[in-house]
């Protein structure tokens, strides 16, 4: 049961950083028109977002992402 919970939560959760990094592509104009401390802030969100993806791509995390009942959506 909790690891079924956790697989879905995974799921979701890989899914949302993947969506985020692609938003965080697109407006990355944006970025030009912040504060340079707002720009520094918006540099650690970066960082700590590829620092998620890249622990979500661990193949034992991944193999429990595709049993989620969640994945068939993505």
């Amino acid at each position: 049961m909790l690891t079924s919970l956790l697989a879905e939560a995974l799921a979701i959760t890989f899914d949302n950083l993947n969506m985020t990094a692609s938003i965080f592509e697109c407006a990355e104009e944006a970025a030009e028109d912040l504060s340079p401390v707002a720009r520094q802030k918006l540099g650690l969100v970066h960082a700590g977002l590829a620092l998620a993806i890249q622990g979500m791509e661990c193949d034992e995390l991944q193999q429990l992402i595709q049993r989620s009942e969640l994945y068939c959506d993505f």
